[in-house]
């Protein structure tokens, strides 16, 4: 698919009324996305790279959060070479809860069942069913599974 039909669902998507819209959408955009996957309105998903974002089955993504693959500079410090960084893969494992306006930075794995608090900024892997709060995010505690 091209990158400007990539584009257009995924602005459709941002602001799609009904949660199943929105996540079928993200799917045609180009994000992996699994079964029962709940994506709320307003979220982010990397709009340059939407391959490299996995959300296994039943993720829950709620309202304004931002999912990077990319982290790129300005063109300034891309073109004197003082900042450059490759894309890297973003995946967030079965049953996973990202709660609203928490931001997943790149080459970051939230574990199965884990659970992202709300404004956190992740930008190191989270462990199976740990609760992680913050900025940057830690993880506080372990869920029982």
């Amino acid at each position: 698919m091209g990158k400007l039909m990539g584009r257009i669902w995924r602005m459709i998507a941002w602001v799609a009324p009904f949660y199943q819209f929105r996540t079928s959408l993200w799917r045609k955009s180009g994000v992996n996305i699994g079964h029962g996957v709940y994506i709320g309105n307003l979220a982010y998903l990397d709009g340059e790279y939407p391959h490299l974002i996995t959300l296994e089955d039943f993720v829950s993504i709620a309202p304004h959060v931002s999912i990077l693959a990319h982290s790129g500079g300005s063109p300034y410090h891309a073109k004197t070479g003082l900042f450059h960084e490759e894309p890297q893969p973003v995946l967030i494992k079965r049953g996973a809860w990202i709660a609203s306006g928490a931001i997943i930075l790149p080459g970051v794995t939230i574990g199965e069942g884990a659970i992202v608090a709300a404004g956190a900024v992740v930008s190191k892997d989270i462990p199976d069913f740990g609760v992680a709060v913050g900025n940057p995010a830690r993880v506080v505690r372990n869920l029982k599974k």
